[in-house]
């Protein structure tokens, strides 16, 4: 039994610091079961950028085969995360024990919004982290706009 019908990679894969896979039938949209999905697609994705990086197409056969996850777990070896409509909790630790997350989104839910949702959080996060780095009295103010007591003051 053949479970990969084929695989589709670009060549510049790994220069990108992260990649998310999405269970999707029409490459556009989140629509499948993880263990039932035919197509795996695979972005990269940077603060400002985002590229299909791979598509897994799978054979789909009805049941629990150990050996049908498995394609799919190998198809995500260097995701992060891992977006479907379900995923069956024992599948769920598998992925995790890989170092992928898998999150449940709606039906239908549009890969370039969570692409989108992605880039935006990067960036909150990198703006975050650029304001900590630029003050770096930020603690010595703290302290002086609280009263800090120990306990032992009291």
């Amino acid at each position: 039994m053949q479970h990969v019908n084929r695989q589709f990679s670009t060549i510049c894969a790994e220069e990108w610091p992260m990649k998310v896979a999405f269970a999707s039938s029409d490459c556009r949209h989140v629509d499948q079961h993880f263990g039932a999905t035919p197509r795996l697609v695979v972005y990269g994705v940077k603060q400002d950028d985002a590229m299909l990086l791979r598509v897994a197409d799978f054979s789909v056969f009805n049941g629990h085969q150990e050996e049908k996850i498995s394609y799919r777990i190998n198809a995500l070896e260097d995701c992060v995360t891992l977006y479907c409509v379900a995923i069956g909790e024992k599948v769920f630790s598998q992925l995790l024990k890989t170092g992928v997350r898998a999150v449940r989104v709606p039906a239908n839910t549009p890969v370039s919004a969570l692409l989108q949702e992605i880039q935006h959080y990067w960036y909150d996060k990198e703006q975050r982290k650029q304001q900590r780095q630029r003050n770096p009295d930020r603690f010595a103010q703290l302290l002086q706009e609280h009263e800090w007591q120990d306990k032992d003051d009291r």
